[in-house]
């Protein structure tokens, strides 16, 4: 396995250069209009839940309550 070598950054991020199917790319696009987010978000916030850790995707809605919860 090649050993692992940090990119350069660009201010505090790096960049990402990958290749998607078409398919891929329209639903990356779709779920960026839902969720107001550019596309590196987007795959910063899949990146992170899927190494199980805090991300924006999951923390989107989670300041408002169920309507059951807030008649309480």
């Amino acid at each position: 396995m090649e050993e692992y070598r940090a990119p350069k950054l660009i201010g505090k991020k790096t960049p990402m250069n990958c290749l998607v199917l078409p398919e891929q790319h329209y639903s990356a696009w779709v779920a960026m209009q839902r969720y107001n987010m550019s596309f590196g978000e987007y795959v910063g916030a899949l990146i992170d839940r899927a190494e199980g850790r805090p991300n924006k995707l999951d923390g989107m809605h989670r300041e408002t309550l169920p309507l059951e919860q807030a008649r309480k």
